[in-house]
């Protein structure tokens, strides 16, 4: 026999028996109008309950058998707490729990949670926006997410979900959408080197986490990262924070990673050791000044923030990788300190095994794939693709597009490659588009009769290039095709002469006087380089007064 309690004012009971039956469950039912909390008999002085208003806390006394906890039912203001010493059950039956005290859900066991997100339900999770709490679903042990069910939560005080040792998504697992948090999406690590313990792994399911303040997903306190299966979709706003950040080893074998950083001074992929990219795929869009597509940092400990030391290494092995960087060097209004955008950057040594790299770097003209020591290639080294421009573009901000094919010609002369080259088409100032070999896709967000002009830069001097002519107009028309491989959009530029200052086509005494009066103005002006040295110097002018006496 079981017994059955409806209690919406404070109160306490425990029922009888010394030890649990097999599949012993207790329920909690949320209302309205109170909980409906229901302890098997058999677990008399084993587990026993407090309930105030929908806040319940479950007691339990147990260190050698694991109960399970069903929880369903609705309540805007309520939480569950169970406390005890034994790994636990927690079945998600349907339930939805808005916290105005603290915590939606708090397991203070310090040990494995099997989280079962029951396949056909919906479970909703969220927090005040005030209190002590550290998430609105938080674990003092470490939680086991599985089953086919969907599982909601929003952190509106610290993080959504929380874990102080490790964190596992099984491959069973449904849907688990962060719909926001004020700190990290979920958030797990205990600070202890070296310890198996401590990190964030995922198997299978889909991660969706959305306005993650800090980090979408962060191992902290020397935790690692096991992607093995599953979809994480991470979009996070804020500066200075990662898609996902890892403090040690970040280690990727399967799975799927479409991580979107908009803020500045971010990252999409955040390693403050090692990182080993092995198989699965990674999509990462970052758009904030400063920001990196993945970073592997060599760190120095603090009382405050530990962490592993000597990392900053990065291995590719396989994992396919596409990278989307637009975005300007980020400049410290306090400091003056810059920090440069890049695709890929390692403080130390990045290894390439295997795998195709693929990064679209539109902005700062860095170096998008850089490290501070070195690059090693072993085995056949994957590829490993740029496409850079120095207009910031990304796809994702339109609605429509348009396909055209390119031609360049420079001097009248057909450029075959455009390695050395990049074409941007414009709406006014606005760039719609960048040329992948002679491939260019043109987007806006009308559908028609916006006028499309076209730039074209010089990558090798980080110089623009006159456009002269092109060969027909063009008027966005959302779906439709200018050119084509055959016939494609003739391009016309000009390049002039080393030493033509003024742009007349020709070298003499004019062009030293148009260099020192451009000098006076800009004296970094990469035009008057005259001696291809790098900078601009009063030698240069030295070598222009030569070429004109040597004509």
């Amino acid at each position: 026999m079981k017994k059955k309690l409806c209690v919406p004012l404070f109160a306490m009971f425990a029922l009888s028996t010394v030890h649990a039956a097999e599949g012993d469950v207790i329920t909690v039912t949320y209302a309205e109008s109170g909980p409906t909390v229901v302890i098997p008999e058999s677990l008399n002085g084993i587990v026993m309950s407090t309930v105030n208003g929908n806040h319940v806390v479950l007691q339990s006394t147990t260190t050698t058998e694991e109960y399970v906890y069903s929880l369903s039912g609705k309540t805007t203001d309520g939480s569950l707490t169970i406390t005890g010493a034994y790994k636990l059950t927690l079945e998600l039956n349907g339930v939805d729990i808005t916290s105005q005290r603290g915590a939606a859900i708090d397991i203070e066991t310090g040990k494995r949670v099997a989280v079962v997100l029951q396949e056909g339900t919906v479970n909703t999770l969220s927090d005040c926006s005030l209190g002590p709490q550290k998430a609105a679903m938080y674990f003092s042990g470490h939680p086991e997410f599985e089953g086919a069910g969907t599982l909601n939560v929003t952190g509106n005080t610290k993080h959504a979900i929380s874990a102080k040792e490790e964190l596992q998504i099984k491959a069973t697992t449904g849907t688990i959408n962060v719909l926001g948090a004020v700190s990290d999406g979920i958030h797990c690590g205990r600070g202890r080197i070296a310890n198996t313990h401590n990190y964030f792994q995922m198997d299978g399911g889909i991660v969706n986490i959305n306005n993650a303040m800090s980090d979408a997903i962060d191992s902290d306190d020397y935790g690692c990262m096991i992607i093995n299966g599953g979809i994480i979709n991470a979009n996070v706003p804020g500066n200075e924070g990662a898609g996902l950040k890892c403090d040690s080893i970040f280690t990727m074998k399967g799975g799927t990673l479409n991580i979107v950083v908009s803020g500045n001074d971010a990252e999409g992929i955040r390693i403050n050791y090692d990182a080993q990219l092995i198989g699965g795929g990674i999509v990462v869009n970052v758009s904030g000044n400063g920001s990196k597509g993945i970073k592997s940092k060599n760190k120095t400990a603090s009382s405050t923030s530990p962490t592993v030391l000597n990392g900053g290494t990065l291995t590719f092995g396989g994992t396919e990788c596409l990278f989307y960087v637009h975005c300007d060097n980020f400049t410290d209004e306090t400091t003056g300190e810059v920090t440069k955008s890049r695709a890929v950057s390692a403080d130390k040594e990045i290894t390439r095994k295997a795998g195709n790299i693929d990064i679209f770097s539109y902005g700062a003209l860095n170096n998008p794939f850089h490290s501070d020591s070195t690059t090693v290639v072993e085995g056949d080294g994957g590829t490993l693709t740029i496409h850079m421009a120095p207009w910031k573009f990304y796809y994702g901000d339109f609605q429509h597009d348009m396909t055209t094919y390119v031609e360049l010609h420079v001097n009248e002369t057909p450029v075959p490659q455009l390695s050395d080259y990049a074409i941007g088409a414009f709406m006014g100032d606005v760039c719609v588009g960048v040329a992948v070999d002679n491939y260019l896709r043109i987007y806006s967000n009308s559908l028609e009769n916006s006028k499309v002009s076209f730039r074209v830069f010089d990558l090798t001097t980080e110089q623009p290039v006159p456009v002269v002519s092109v060969s027909r107009d063009v008027s966005f028309q959302a779906g439709s095709t200018a050119g084509d491989a055959t016939n494609p959009i003739i391009i016309n530029c000009s390049i002039s002469l080393v030493g033509d200052i003024n742009g007349d086509n020709q070298i003499d005494i004019a062009d030293a006087t148009a260099w020192t009066n451009t000098y006076k103005i800009n004296p970094k002006e990469l035009r008057l380089d005259i001696d291809n040295s790098g900078t601009v110097t009063r030698d240069d002018i030295k070598a222009l007064v030569s070429i004109i006496l040597t004509q």
